[in-house]
């Protein structure tokens, strides 16, 4: 991962008890963070990729190193810019309205451990915003889940992703407004 020069920041959630009992914080990204994205981050491009440790940091470790590669070559493939990749602690899937607030990205993918504890504490979300905003719920986010080895595949959710955020790009549209097709088994 150190490829893409992947750098953290937080969520104005200072722990993981403060996370687990004020979820409002982990949808607002702290002072430090707004000013590094702002100022390590290209503003306006297609897709914006962030990795946040949500309930499980189990599932990141174990998913992302292979499923960012597979979405950075697929982007690179469509000839999408995409933006610096980067890591917040503390994250809340609503932290997507305030990127998309700070940096104009087209789309948003935001990788997100799941809760521990359901199939494998190593299960992966993608969430999914065109054109996120303050104000937008999940009625405005797809969801690509339960990413893990005997779940959906690395591979399998790379190509998901990257189907729904061509879609969205041509549609203009994410969330209850655009379903994701499903794909012929190969």
């Amino acid at each position: 991962l150190s490829r893409w020069g992947i750098f953290e920041v937080s969520t104005e959630a200072r722990s993981k008890t403060e996370y687990l009992l004020r979820p409002e914080l982990g949808r607002r990204l702290d002072e430090a963070a707004r000013g590094a994205i702002g100022e390590r981050c290209l503003h306006g491009c297609q897709l914006q990729i962030a990795i946040g440790d949500g309930l499980s940091v189990k599932a990141v470790s174990a998913q992302v190193p292979g499923l960012l590669p597979l979405l950075m070559a697929g982007a690179g493939e469509r000839g999408w810019t995409a933006c610096q990749p980067y890591a917040i602690r503390h994250c809340r899937v609503g932290v997507m309205n305030q990127i998309g607030e700070l940096l104009a990205p087209a789309a948003v993918v935001l990788l997100v451990g799941e809760r521990p504890g359901l199939a494998t504490a190593e299960s992966l979300s993608a969430y999914l915003a065109y054109r996120p905003r303050e104000g937008h719920s999940d009625a405005q986010r797809n969801l690509v889940s339960n990413i893990h080895a005997k779940g959906v595949g690395t591979a399998e959710a790379a190509e998901r992703i990257l189907t729904l955020v061509e879609a969205m790009l041509r549609e203009r549209t994410s969330g209850v407004q655009l379903k994701e097709q499903p794909q012929a088994k190969r």
